[in-house]
């Protein structure tokens, strides 16, 4: 998460430094409430999670043992469980996007008038030290919100639901538990080191497709100079160009994509098969109920996805961390204007 001449430990505070601007500003005490009001959702959306996977387990159970009167209370009591959940799920990605929009509208009247402040943007434009500072301020600012409030929310999320089912599968099965550790911190290590080149590709990626746009839009605008001088083809040359850096580009992300994918896919697969592997011979053996087994392989695949959020989010964070590194240029650029 780097920018060009930025170093690490100043991409993160500025980063720390915006959410904190943010949080005291004029729009921070509302802001502070949807908040609130988001992990109050997730920690009940966390707690009907567990509650549905112990009514599946019940329902399971009811229908390989026969009951039809159990069967029926546990289809009731999931159907109860599967409508609270969808009211909560709902009622946080709302507060989320509200919540998001409320942050970008605060991030980007800020940095359009600093923008436009004392002839900033024309002392830019004359050195041409920042490339696209238009994409930064609009794209950028946009998807740095979004992206730092999901990302955030899903790390928070994560917490609650290690919390929450680490207990659960510990009860069914110690030896589970640790395999699911085990397996999600071996997962991570091993996404980290393959997809690590996607961060400044992502990065050399926007640069290049802002830079081919910018372009097209300097067509549009001189395209009658362009007529009378007849520069067509020495134009069309430039952009020729400018999509022939785009397109190696992104073949160099799409190779890097492709071993990602091949471990992520395996990786996947591999979480729905090892509870069954484990917990089967326990049935067999006439030690647990048949429900158990949905349990634990709904237990296990949600705490390693929780422990894996490296793993199911790095292609994401490497994009996020291009934007990141963006945002932190222009910051440096509005400093550093004379």
């Amino acid at each position: 998460m780097q920018a060009q001449g930025t170093p690490k430990n100043a991409v993160a505070t500025r980063l720390v430094a915006a959410i904190r601007t943010f949080a005291r500003s004029e729009v921070g005490g509302r802001a502070k409430l949807m908040f609130a009001a988001i992990l109050v959702l997730l920690i009940g959306a966390n707690g009907l999670n567990v509650a549905n996977s112990y009514v599946n387990r019940n329902l399971m159970s009811a229908i390989a043992e026969r009951h039809i009167a159990g069967f029926v209370w546990q289809a009731q009591l999931t159907l109860a469980v599967f409508a609270g959940s969808t009211i909560v799920a709902v009622l946080a990605r709302f507060a989320e996007e509200r919540l998001g929009l409320l942050w970008r509208e605060f991030m980007t009247e800020r940095a359009v008038t600093t923008y436009m402040a004392d002839g900033t943007y024309y002392r830019l434009a004359a050195s041409g030290e920042l490339a696209n500072p238009d994409q930064r301020i609009a794209e950028d600012t946009r998807a740095f919100t979004a992206t730092t409030l999901s990302f955030g929310l899903m790390a928070i999320n994560s917490a609650l639901t290690v919390l929450s089912f680490s207990g659960v599968l510990w009860s069914i099965s110690p030896l589970l538990f640790v395999i699911s550790v085990v397996y999600a911190a071996f997962g991570s290590y091993l996404t980290i080191k393959l997809a690590r080149p996607l961060v400044k590709l992502n990065s050399d990626q926007l640069d290049r497709e802002a830079s081919f746009r910018s372009a097209l839009i300097h067509i549009r605008d001189d395209a009658e100079g362009i007529m009378v001088r007849r520069d067509g083809e020495r134009e069309a040359a430039r952009l020729r160009e400018r999509l022939e850096r785009i397109v190696e580009n992104f073949r160099r992300i799409t190779t890097v994509n492709r071993n990602v994918g091949f471990f992520s896919t395996g990786y996947n697969w591999l979480i729905q098969l090892i509870p069954i592997l484990i917990i089967a011979p326990a049935f067999m053996r006439g030690e647990i109920e048949f429900g158990v087994i949905t349990q634990s392989a709904m237990v296990f695949t949600t705490l390693v996805a929780a422990f894996s959020l490296i793993v199911t989010q790095f292609q994401s964070l490497s994009t996020y961390a291009a934007v990141v590194s963006r945002l932190s240029s222009l910051v440096d650029a509005f400093e550093s204007a004379p």
